[in-house]
């Protein structure tokens, strides 16, 4: 079985890992997403289900199977708990709130 370039680093000894971590060139969009979250800016917008329009629908479908905040159970995602960064759903529906309410109780009683 290969392993992946990623899992031999990651598998790598602490102090090892931190030499071979500052060698690694940073990616553009990760620092992007870094400066935002330490910014307070990193929101991502709610969208319904009929406002993205795909003539395959796939992610679409995703979207909503997936990325919903009823199907997480939270309108928060990341190291919530930790010092890490999080995105923070905004722009969320109505019925959407109502739903994660009924899921959070339902979940909580």
């Amino acid at each position: 079985m290969t392993t992946t370039l990623i899992t031999r680093v990651r598998s790598l000894p602490d102090g090892v890992l931190g030499h071979v971590i500052s060698y690694i060139q940073p990616n553009d969009t990760a620092q992007i997403i870094r400066d935002a979250w330490e910014n307070g800016n990193l929101k991502l917008k709610y969208l319904r289900r009929y406002q993205v329009y795909n003539k395959t629908h796939c992610f679409q479908d995703y979207t909503v199977s997936e990325l919903a905040p009823t199907v997480c159970g939270s309108t928060v995602y990341g190291d919530i708990d930790g010092n890490g960064m999080c995105i923070i759903r905004t722009n969320i529906s109505i019925g959407e709130k109502i739903r994660l309410m009924k899921l959070v109780r339902e979940n909580f009683t």
